[in-house]
């Protein structure tokens, strides 16, 4: 079973725990606490504000190029060999 680290601007609430408070959890998202929803320890949403949401969104989803490709150190393979290899198997 996978648990959530807490960081200091986060609640963790179980799912049970969740609908019980939700009036009072949103309050808590709306002054900006990200609030982990988990069941049975695992996290399967995040509570967040509207604007952080429409932010991230944003942040995402930036126009223009991409970044110019960085050449890497070492004789490693590339990404597109290792994304290739672990498409074989």
């Amino acid at each position: 079973m996978r648990r959530a680290a807490r960081l200091a601007n986060e609640e963790i609430v179980s799912l049970r725990d969740a609908k019980a408070r939700l009036s009072g959890l949103t309050k808590q998202a709306r002054d900006g606490m990200r609030v982990v929803i988990t069941n049975h320890g695992t996290p399967i949403a995040d509570l967040v504000s509207h604007g952080a949401s429409a932010m991230a969104m944003r942040t995402l989803k930036r126009p223009g190029a991409l970044p110019k490709l960085v050449k890497l150190q070492g004789g490693g393979p590339t990404a597109s060999e290792l994304v290739l290899m672990d498409r074989a198997g």
